[in-house]
């Protein structure tokens, strides 16, 4: 079929064929002969005439009974017009529903069930509109893809082959917190880093005493830390964990012991267990360090990235059941 056919249909709708058709049975009638059919028509489009042409010379189509009632399907696929299955044919009926009755597609029993047996959907899940989920459906799924890819990040991870000098680090926040400018707004004044129960097993990279993990202190707990990822970062950042470390530990102690007296005033943190630990997590980013120009730390990446060590830390007590308190991981 000529193409011309489709693309001018809603013209050729305009010219009465049937009186076409009549006038040419007419025509037979009188001349009995089998002379071809000649359309003429007239209209200002040449291209409708090049039309009335393909009908000059494929009369045939004229007599089609379906080519009377123009339809866009039956143009474009030069066939009869599909017509509707029967409900009483079964074949290609390959969906049952639990009721008897037989469908041509999934969709169609889909809708089926929806409709007449939506008790059968009670206590399904309803899948949401768009793709399916690439990740398991769990709530904790992002949480725990973050935390364990903490240390992936260019600016946290260790280089291979180049391992930390401890002893220079150590002696360097130590310097840094203890001897600045704000050391009068911490709890405790050690005099050399010795004296400080996690820089001084840094240093010497002690193993802690084996006991059950609800028997552990925060001090105990804070060396833990530090000595799990020390060997997953760079030296540069491992000197941002340690700042943050002692720097929470400091205000640890400075909170509890805000309604004590001066006399006796003591260490918590080689005492308590680390279970509320989380709760301190506000107080000490909006006020102890906040308050207190981030003890000297610089640059707003620095003070930003504290956020996100907090929220690894406390994921990692949460985690090694150290606290019973769970910390989101929104900004990491």
């Amino acid at each position: 079929m000529s193409p011309h056919l489709s693309k001018y249909l809603n013209q050729i709708d305009k010219l009465n064929i049937n009186q076409l058709i009549e006038q040419d049975e007419e025509e037979e009638e009188q001349k009995n002969t089998n002379d071809n059919f000649d359309i003429q028509i007239t209209h200002p489009s040449s291209q409708l005439n090049q039309l009335a042409q393909i009908y000059q010379m494929n009369p045939h189509l004229l007599s089609i009974p379906q080519y009377n009632n123009y339809n866009n399907n039956t143009l474009r696929n030069n066939n009869y017009p599909k017509h509707r299955r029967s409900k009483h044919v079964q074949q290609g009926r390959d969906f049952d529903c639990t009721c008897g009755k037989s469908f041509l597609s999934q969709a169609a029993l889909n809708s089926h069930v929806r409709t007449k047996h939506p008790e059968l959907l009670l206590g399904q899940e309803k899948r949401g509109r768009g793709r399916p989920r690439k990740y398991p459906k769990d709530e904790n799924f992002f949480e725990t893809t973050k935390f364990e890819s903490f240390f992936h990040l260019p600016k946290r991870m260790g280089h291979e082959g180049i391992l930390i000098n401890i002893k220079k680090v150590v002696e360097n926040v130590f310097e840094f917190i203890y001897k600045g400018k704000y050391s009068d707004k911490l709890f405790s004044e050690p005099d050399k880093y010795q004296e400080n129960f996690i820089l001084d097993n840094l240093v010497k990279n002690e193993k802690l005493p084996l006991k059950a993990k609800s028997e552990r202190n925060c001090d105990e707990v804070f060396y833990e830390y530090l000595n799990t990822f020390i060997d997953k970062t760079n030296e540069k950042y491992f000197s941002l964990l340690l700042k943050f470390i002692l720097l929470f530990r400091e205000c640890f102690d400075v909170s509890k012991n805000k309604n004590i007296d001066e006399d006796n005033k003591q260490q918590f943190s080689d005492k308590l267990s680390p279970e509320n630990l989380p709760d301190l997590c506000n107080e000490f980013y909006g006020e102890f360090l906040d308050q207190n120009d981030f003890f000297g730390i610089e640059g707003q990446d620095d003070r930003n990235e504290i956020i996100d060590i907090i929220q690894h830390f406390c994921m990692w007590l949460y985690k090694n059941d150290y606290t019973k308190s769970k910390l989101s991981l929104n900004h990491l």
